[in-house]
Parts: C-alpha cells; structure tokens; sequence
C-alpha cells in the first residue's frame, strides 16, 4: 500500500552521522565542564595562589573568590547548551550557530586557562577541553550538518 502524503511529512528526517556525533561531543564537553568545576573546588587553594593577585607591601588588595563565578558560569552555560542541543537535533539552524559560538567560547577560555600556568590536572582537562572543542566545530560545520539543517526547513 502507498504512503500517503500526511505519513511522509509525519515521518521526521534521519539525522547523519555528523548530527550525532557533534551531539554526543557537545554532551561530553558538558559533561567535561562538570569534572572541571569539580577540580576547581578541590583545588582552589593551588588555583588561587595562580589566579589571585599577589600581595605586595601593605597592599589591601583581597584574593580574589573565584570559585562562585566559576559554578554560576558552569550552571548557566550548561543549561543554555543542553537547550541548544535539544533544538539542534530538530534542525534549528540557529541552534547550531549558538552552540559553535559556545564551543568557540570553550577553546577560548582553555588557551587562556593553560596560559595562566595551572595545576597539572587543570592544564591536562584545559588542553583536552580545547582538542575536543575543535573536533565538535568541525562536526558542526561538516555537510552533513548543513544539510540536515537545511533540509529540517526550520
């Protein structure tokens, strides 16, 4: 028997591979930025002698508390990119554009994080942070990824 036309516009389009493997990244960087803020909180103090002003003289100068804003930023992105991957997957074209500029955002703050001379274990997720970003922007750009979002018409 013939498929009608209501049952081929019902039937949603199959996601390439590419789809789903910059799916499964962005999930792991989300995942990897939890081990992270992880790390922070176990070692602030190494991170802090790192990040915070040095006292000099009889500087009033206060370290500085990073580790609030590091979880607020955690919390925040988390939520915005687990939304974008969601309407990502249904094809939103703009979902795409937002999550490549998270990603970018990512890579950013790694190089700027392995620059400030961190602790071994922050430097090695930093690194890995940056590596796994850049695979995920070419995943995202790949024309696979296109097309989808393309053919999606959203």
């Amino acid at each position: 028997m013939p498929e009608t036309d209501v049952e081929q516009q019902a039937e949603p389009t199959a996601r390439p591979p590419a789809v789903v493997i910059a799916c499964w990244l962005l999930w792991f960087l989300v995942a990897a930025g939890l081990l992270v803020c992880v790390l922070v909180v176990t070692q602030r103090d190494d991170l802090g002698s790192v990040w915070s002003p040095m006292q000099v003289g009889d500087s009033t100068v206060q370290p500085v508390e990073f580790v609030p804003v590091i979880l607020v930023l955690y919390g925040v992105t988390a939520v915005l990119a687990a939304t974008l991957i969601a309407l990502f997957r249904v094809g939103y074209n703009w979902a795409r554009h937002s999550l490549a500029a998270i990603v970018a955002g990512v890579i950013v703050v790694a190089v700027a994080t392995v620059r400030t001379d961190p602790p071994t274990m922050v430097d090695g997720m930093a690194i890995a942070a940056a590596v796994i970003g850049a695979v995920t922007l070419v995943f995202l750009w790949h024309p696979q990824s296109t097309a989808y979002v393309r053919t999606a018409g959203r």
